[in-house]
């Protein structure tokens, strides 16, 4: 973020989605870009609601590399013992496949579920970029739409906020983590 750019808060009651919709619409016309924007609301909107790119995660290309490995390590457990320790009992095979099936199911399970766990662990704590603030007024109904402009845009942006019918915050009542 250069040093020309000025940091904006606009607030839209819970009852003009539309027209925060709009607002981020009519930002991303001003030059601002969906990286130089934040929104933030008590209630999870989702993106397509507010006009926004979907956000994309690897949670679940993490989860089903843990599946693989549960399902590697769940063939390796099933027929790896048998022919190491061979006993043939009667006329049944080394490996049976009732009890191998449990197996590998379980631990193809386990495997996907210990990975997606992490999965979600590291990317809560991964960084986020973009502006950050908070108001009060958001856990009162409000959604808040955090940006970031130049600061030759300011009346442009003014001017189209007040007129879909957003409340402009003072920059110096928004609450910095």
């Amino acid at each position: 973020m250069a040093a020309a750019e000025n940091i904006h808060m606009a607030l839209f009651t819970e009852q003009n989605v539309d027209q925060a919709a709009e607002a981020v619409a009519q930002l991303r016309k001003l030059g601002v870009s969906d990286h130089d924007m934040s929104i933030i609301s008590g209630v999870p909107y989702s993106e397509r609601i507010l006009g926004r790119p979907m956000a994309w995660t690897r949670i679940s290309l993490i989860g089903m590399a843990g599946a693989v490995v549960g399902f590697l390590l769940a063939t390796a457990l099933n027929v790896g013992p048998p022919f190491q320790y061979a006993i043939r009992v009667g006329s049944m095979p080394y490996t049976p496949i009732p009890t191998s099936i449990v197996v590998t199911f379980e631990l193809t399970m386990l495997g996907l579920l210990i990975a997606t766990f992490l999965g979600v662990f590291v990317e809560t704590l991964s960084p986020s970029f973009g502006p950050k603030g908070y108001h009060p007024k958001i856990s009162d109904g409000y959604i808040g739409i955090l940006f970031s402009s130049p600061a030759r845009t300011d009346e442009r942006v003014q001017a189209m906020l007040s007129e879909l019918g957003g409340e402009l915050v003072d920059s110096s009542e928004v609450i910095n983590p």
